[in-house]
């Protein structure tokens, strides 16, 4: 009796712990595309050793926008067009993700575009993983902080993710 008792209380303090330890996600914040891409996302990092990002207000406002633009002015880049041309990081910036007042501040962004079946959170971190370049931004050692942003536009989707972290004076 008392051994199955002393079990019962290690998985709860190991599920509270696990839970404790989790990265936030404002499930209601999130559509379900940007919770499975977040979690996804943290699962490539903390596979890999790195730490889980937690989701940023300000990132998720931006990488939300960004994808939302993409599909209404129909183009796909990470620098919006004339006549309101914007770098990502400026709309970054704009949302909410201040450099001032930082003594390190660094950020990256992921997009893509993926088409019924392959217009998936799992097909979009897949065809990240398997791009250098897409990679390295996922797998930045130093981001803590996430925006994901999933916009659906007929049969293809739009996902933004914005990596990145400050650090105050």
């Amino acid at each position: 009796m008392k051994t199955r008792s002393g079990i019962v209380i290690l998985l709860i303090a190991v599920v509270a712990l696990l839970l404790w330890a989790a990265p936030v996600l404002a499930s209601s914040q999130l559509n379900s595309y940007e919770q499975q891409l977040a979690k996804l996302i943290n699962h490539e990092r903390t596979s890999r050793g790195l730490a889980s990002l937690g989701i940023n207000d300000s990132l998720v406002g931006s990488a939300r926008a960004h994808s939302s633009d993409m599909v209404q002015r129909k183009y796909f880049s990470h620098d919006s067009p004339a006549p309101n041309a914007e770098t990502w990081s400026s709309r970054i910036v704009r949302y909410g993700y201040k450099r001032s007042g930082c003594r390190f501040w660094e950020a990256g962004e992921d997009l893509y575009k993926g088409k019924q079946l392959f217009g998936s959170p799992v097909a979009a971190v897949d065809a990240w993983m398997h791009s250098a370049g897409h990679r390295a931004v996922i797998l930045t050692k130093v981001f803590r902080d996430m925006g994901v942003g999933a916009v659906q536009s007929g049969d293809s989707w739009y996902f933004t993710l914005d990596l990145g972290r400050r650090i105050t004076q």
